[in-house]
């Protein structure tokens, strides 16, 4: 198999590195969702089986990755519901004597 052409990994150099400024101005999902609207249409365009091939690593890598805002906000969650001050441990049902 051909190794891609300069044109297309030049392509994808430059959509990641728009990703990346992207993340930081607007934040992960916006980011991404440019990232792969612009590597659907350099696919459309692509022609020769290596360069298909490229387009479509980096669309699964950029689909893949994590988005770190929603890891926080996960992480966040779960920390407010296991820090709720005098929280007690004890249900009504697992009370001797009540019923």
């Amino acid at each position: 198999m051909d190794p891609a052409s300069d044109e297309v990994l030049d392509l994808i150099g430059a959509i990641a590195m728009q990703r990346q400024a992207m993340e930081q101005d607007a934040g992960a999902a916006p980011a991404r969702n440019e990232a792969l609207r612009k590597l659907n249409a350099l696919l459309a365009r692509a022609r020769h089986s290596a360069d298909i091939s490229a387009v479509m690593l980096e669309i699964a890598k950029v689909r893949n990755s994590p988005d770190p805002s929603a890891a926080r906000a996960g992480y966040s969650r779960r920390n407010q519901q296991l820090a709720l001050p005098n929280a007690s441990r004890n249900f009504s049902r697992h009370k001797r004597g009540e019923r």
